[in-house]
């Protein structure tokens, strides 16, 4: 039986890879678009893009408790991203691009509905 306080697993307080990070702002970002948080989450990300370095090292602060309560694979991932400003940009311009997508699609689908009556 695990104990309450022991971590699912070894953090990685190394690099974040190109790819694995272009792929978790794609990941945040279509969920963001898909959840329709949009506004809220420009709104937020903006807000506080000056403190994204600070908001990380809270993450590294909480990381023992929250990997003993919850298995979180990405979490160290996302406050690698978070370490660097520019990676709050790259997320901002990942959730307008996915946004004009979503609303472009939603766009034919209204009107395959509506041709369709």
């Amino acid at each position: 039986m695990p104990r309450l306080f022991e971590a699912t697993g070894e953090p990685d307080y190394g690099e974040l890879s190109t790819e694995r990070r272009d792929e978790l702002i794609g990941k945040i970002a279509r969920a963001i678009v898909e959840r329709s948080l949009t506004a809220p989450a420009i709104f937020f990300l903006e807000s506080t893009k000056p403190l994204s370095f600070i908001g990380s090292q809270v993450m590294v602060f909480f990381d023992p408790l929250v990997r003993s309560i919850f298995n979180l694979r990405g979490y160290n991932d996302v406050r690698l991203a978070l370490e660097e400003r520019e990676n709050v940009e790259r997320l901002l311009a990942a959730i307008e691009s996915y946004d004009a997508e979503w609303r472009a699609k939603m766009k034919e689908e209204k009107k395959k509905r509506r041709k369709k009556r």
